[in-house]
């Protein structure tokens, strides 16, 4: 099984309390636990440092854990003879926790207490081995352990049928660095290729997988490699993992799954197939330009009706018809497995379902099959009437139909069932799950719940997504992104999601759609996610050219954002200036956003060398902020801190340390002394009492900061650490050893 799977097993106590129903094991996080790069989420070591719940771990485990482990007793004994050897251990501990291990009914509350203990225990980072020290040589290095999240999804259990097909496959990657897999929507390309890397892994040095979302540069920029710093720019990032995938041989083989466009729609295609290592692509467009194998639909009907009894239990009882099922359904894969869940779950009789098909294939003009080629990409018309027909004779209900409208957005990845539950404010998996036993909602592994292309398609025009429609997935999107200073593992996903809402959805509610992009930017410029952010600002610019759409405050902001992603200085200064030229009068609706454009612009000025314009439109700012009595809201916290210390920048720091200490005060009666924006004050000053040389105040206002830090990011032991790196290198960038 996976490794966030085996976790799921381990910990299933703990991912079933309702208190971390929004928990995530996420696949990166999870291989930096189990090899050793970073601590295990304090949730969950001090969710087992109770009695009461190492008890129940130990239950887990013999249910869990020992059916799946073919020699209990030798692995038990090795765990033992570990902690026993270990001496960084006191004798105390190992007698108290040796104790439980001699009488084999305590046995299974000694590993669990094990466990605990060494989740609790002071996190030492695995020194793990440096590319840059792996020797030159024929074989690329093993990337298992740096490269994070690119391990090949098993294929699914059901897979047959096509041992010539794997056979020709590997033929041709013997012959050709670079395969395009191509063939229909839902003939199993996919499947095909990661039964491929299962069955050949011995191969191979490594086996990379990168599932396609649109664009090759963000993909191979998104990778998540081990070493990469957190503040590293996009475009510094991409370079490193371009360099690394560069450097990769022959016996590396790369899986690119889903690559549905031209080679013209994706420019950096002619890049990526430089590299020296195997690629396979999986598609559904023809590349005829390059070493291409066509996937087809399998033509034995044993293998199929095989298929079919996987999933209707009545099978054989039927079987002159179910076989005239799949020839009416002209033997494509999907629409078999769809036709036999449909059969099972008792919708339609075999004989019901054959006519309702044989009259949807006759009413067609063609009952050949049809070819259709759009935008490069091959399918046949017929398959999609046969999934329309079968997707239709569910007659799902109202509250099912309303999830398939919002699943249409997940992105091809998918993502964490619990998650999507809670952004649709769902108080069970029930429906999922019945949506999962249909065949419409695939999982990958049974915690992450993606749509099939197909199905997506279909779902889209059946049910027509609207910002009216999914009103209540858009809000809680939104809510994630006006939760300042809070920061989810799962940002990429919901990225990728809101760019689909983007491209998808349709736009019935433009006041409610704008205020929706308008919230999201500024959170995806908390990652840099510039992919997002560009295309936030392109849907701003073609809804915003429309006279009658939008409010001048709208394309003050949108202004606003061209600056945050503006290179040039000069032009940043002047798209923030036209910005600001467009709030003829300030009123309460637009006062806050005035303030923040005054505050922009003299930030530019500020970060330009021009101190008198910067001092200017930063106390434009504050003073808009005061008269509309929005001083202590969080958007004006870094207006102020950046005043301060531009102040002390000027000779002035007394007066910066003045109005810090006003704002410090003002937080904590209007909101409280352990919040982030507390913090952030208690930082800023202590920076500037560290300027001026004052070192123990600097101390204690770090102090305090770091309190509220430790606090707040208990989960976030890599933001901690992160923090304290920043504050420990200010002292020798302002002149002091520490």
């Amino acid at each position: 099984m996976s490794q966030p799977d085996f976790l799921y097993e381990l910990f299933e106590d703990f991912m079933n309390d309702p208190a971390n129903e929004d928990f995530s094991m996420d696949n990166g996080l999870v291989c930096r636990w189990l090899t050793g790069q970073a601590k295990i989420s304090p949730k969950i070591s001090s969710y087992y440092s109770k009695s009461g719940n190492q008890k129940k771990l130990a239950e887990t485990i013999h249910q869990n854990l020992l059916p799946l482990i073919p020699d209990c007793n030798m692995a038990m004994q090795d765990i033992y003879t570990l902690f026993m050897q270990d001496d960084t251990i006191s004798d105390a501990k190992k007698k108290n926790l040796a104790s439980l291990y001699k009488p084999a009914s305590s046995r299974l509350l000694f590993l669990a207490k094990l466990i605990s203990f060494g989740m609790e225990r002071q996190f030492v980072k695995r020194d793990t081995r440096n590319q840059k020290l792996i020797a030159g040589g024929a074989l690329s290095p093993i990337v298992l352990d740096y490269i994070m999240d690119s391990e090949v999804p098993k294929p699914c259990r059901h897979f047959l049928g096509r041992d010539k097909e794997l056979e020709e496959l590997h033929a041709m990657l013997e012959e050709n660095l670079h395969v395009f897999l191509y063939g229909i929507a839902g003939i199993g390309k996919s499947e095909l290729a990661k039964a491929y890397a299962k069955q050949y892994k011995k191969h191979y040095t490594n086996i990379l997988y990168v599932e396609y979302t649109g664009d090759l540069h963000q993909d191979i920029t998104d990778m998540d490699f081990i070493d990469d710093p957190p503040e590293i720019s996009e475009q510094e990032r991409f370079q490193r993992h371009n360099r690394f995938l560069r450097s990769l041989k022959s016996d590396t083989l790369l899986i690119i799954d889903n690559f549905n466009v031209t080679a013209t729609q994706d420019n950096f295609l002619s890049v990526v197939l430089k590299y020296r290592c195997q690629i396979l692509f999986t598609t559904r467009s023809n590349l005829n330009e390059y070493c291409t194998f066509q996937l087809k639909e399998i033509n034995d009907i044993n293998t199929l009706f095989q298929l079919t009894s996987i999933f209707y239990s009545d099978a054989d009882k039927h079987r002159s018809t179910v076989e005239k099922i799949i020839e009416t359904v002209h033997y494509h894969t999907f629409a078999v497995e769809l036709a036999a869940k449909l059969l099972e779950n008792g919708i339609s009789t075999p004989n019901q379902l054959l006519a309702k098909l044989q009259e949807e294939r006759a009413s067609l003009d063609n009952e050949d099959k049809i070819r259709i080629i759009k935008d490069g990409q091959s399918s046949k018309a017929t398959y999609y009437s046969h999934i329309h027909t079968l997707f239709s004779l569910y007659a799902l209900s109202q509250k099912q139909q309303d999830i398939m409208c919002n699943l249409c957005f997940l992105p091809s990845t998918g993502i964490s069932a619990r998650i999507f539950a809670k952004w649709l404010e769902l108080p069970t998996l029930n429906e999922i799950n019945d949506l999962i036993e249909t065949g419409f909602v695939q999982t990958t592994t049974r915690h992450t719940i993606s749509l099939h292309p197909m199905i997506q398609e279909i779902a889209l025009s059946e049910t027509k997504p609207s910002v009216n429609i999914c009103h209540i997935l858009l809000d809680s999107l939104q809510k994630i992104c006006l939760m300042h200073g809070i920061e989810v593992d799962y940002y990429k996903k919901l990225f990728q999601t809101i760019g689909n809402i983007i491209e998808l959805i349709e736009k019935d509610d433009m006041p409610k759609y704008l205020l929706f992009l308008e919230n999201v930017f500024p959170y995806m410029d908390n990652y840099n996610y510039q992919k997002g952010m560009r295309e936030i600002i392109q849907e701003l610019k073609n809804l915003l050219k429309h006279k009658d759409i939008g409010t001048d405050s709208d394309r003050a902001l949108l202004l606003d954002f061209q600056a945050t992603l503006e290179i040039k200085p000069e032009k940043a200064i002047k798209l923030e200036k036209d910005a600001i030229a467009l709030i003829k009068e300030i009123t309460e609706e637009n006062a806050h956003l005035a303030s923040n454009l005054h505050s922009n612009l003299g930030g530019l000025y500020r970060m330009n060398g021009y101190p008198d314009l910067a001092r200017e439109h930063m106390e434009k700012g504050l003073f808009l902020l005061e008269q509309y009595n929005l001083l202590y809201t969080h958007d004006g916290i870094p207006q102020f801190t950046n005043y301060a210390m531009f102040l002390a920048e000027q000779q002035a720091p007394e007066k910066g340390i003045s109005v810090l200490q006003k704002l410090s005060k003002g937080i904590k009666e209007y909101n409280s002394d352990c919040c982030l924006d507390y913090a952030t004050v208690q930082e800023s000053l202590a920076t500037i009492y560290l300027m001026t040389a004052n070192l123990p105040k600097a101390k204690t206002h770090f102090k305090r900061a770091c309190k509220i830090y430790e606090k707040i990011w208990a989960d976030e032991p890599e933001m901690i650490k992160a923090k304290y790196q920043e504050i420990q290198e200010l002292y020798p960038q302002i002149g002091f050893s520490i």
